[in-house]
């Protein structure tokens, strides 16, 4: 009788821990809790200079030649921005619009469709008449933000779309670019927010 209770007792425990085992596999997998997140005002205030960030690093990077560094993923000038790819550089990078989303909800980066650099038109000296000079440069950036000049000065309108870069090792980060200004009203300030992927896959929550 004793060893017909402990051959019930090991059945019974056996038969528990298959019934655990399939309520783990059941389990939803967590978010991917190893993204870096941020917040950055870039000072892009300069005419003849570009400010370039490293999503890897979360900081600006010194470049002396951006068209052969790997340093940098994104650069900016006043409002012009390129990211290193196609005319801009040698990286793996590309730009994608994901259109008005919610910023904390955008959980994943499209794997195709991003765009290339081509060339963009900048001001690159303040004088008049103004000297305008084309660069290499992110075409489809450049719609971040509408400027319209009127007798009562520009007129500065934020799109809030929010973008995915693909960074020069090929790797995803979620970016909304929120203002131009600084708390002094002056231009040029460029605050992002964003989340960056450095494990290679397109998860970005």
């Amino acid at each position: 009788m004793k060893h017909l209770l402990n051959f019930a007792t090991v059945m019974l425990l056996g038969v528990t821990l298959v019934f655990s085992s399939c309520d783990k596999d059941d389990d939803p997998e967590p978010e991917n809790n190893d993204v870096v997140s941020g917040t950055i005002t870039i000072n892009a205030t300069a005419y003849d200079k570009w400010i370039y960030f490293s999503f890897a690093n979360e900081k600006e990077v010194e470049v002396n030649d951006f068209s052969n560094s790997s340093d940098w993923d994104i650069g900016f000038h006043r409002q012009d921005i390129r990211v290193n790819c196609g005319k801009s550089g040698t990286g793996k990078g590309g730009t994608y619009n994901a259109g008005k989303v919610d910023f904390a909800s955008f959980a994943e980066a499209p794997e195709t469709g991003y765009l290339l650099n081509d060339s963009i038109e900048i001001l690159e000296a303040f004088v008049m008449p103004p000297v305008k000079v084309k660069v290499p440069g992110d075409t489809l950036l450049a719609k971040w933000i509408d400027i319209k000049y009127g007798q009562a000065g520009p007129e500065y309108t934020v799109s809030n779309n929010i973008y995915v870069v693909k960074t020069a090792d090929a790797k995803y980060a979620k970016i909304w670019l929120k203002d131009y200004f600084n708390d002094n009203s002056e231009t040029g300030y460029i605050t992002m927010k964003y989340t960056y992927q450095p494990d290679g896959s397109n998860k970005l929550k």
